[in-house]
């Protein structure tokens, strides 16, 4: 019985290599994510609830980070990182209420994009919120 165990755990670990990405850099992906942001707008003020609406759309998709930071000391205010791996499209739609604020607030949406290819696509947009 302990053999077999042994013999199970081998064969699992030979298979490793094979097992992730299915396109770990592909030569012939010679563009970098397409990514829109339709909200926030560049200098729009949210009273309450943030929206956060995007597209992105690529070959073959490997990552995403999407975080909003306060101007005045770089408080992340809200992270996540959505799972677009092996996707070519990704839609977003999230709704957050910052608290902690006093008064319209500068903060910077920021979302980073990668391919398998190693592509890199950031937007930055610039909005208050109260």
């Amino acid at each position: 019985m302990k053999n077999f165990q042994i013999l199970v755990l081998f064969a699992g670990l030979l298979c490793l290599p094979f097992i992730g990405c299915k396109n770990e850099k592909d030569d012939t992906d010679t563009t970098a994510p397409e990514l829109t942001i339709t909200s926030p707008a560049e200098n729009e003020a949210f009273t309450g609830e943030v929206h956060i609406e995007l597209m992105v759309t690529d070959e073959s998709l490997h990552e995403m980070s999407i975080k909003v930071t306060k101007d005045s000391d770089g408080v992340v205010v809200f992270e996540e990182a959505p799972e677009v791996h092996d996707l070519t499209e990704f839609d977003y739609h999230e709704h957050f209420t910052p608290t902690g604020l006093s008064g319209a607030t500068a903060m910077t949406l920021t979302v980073v994009v990668e391919d398998h290819s190693s592509h890199t696509t950031t937007k930055t947009v610039k909005f208050t919120a109260q």
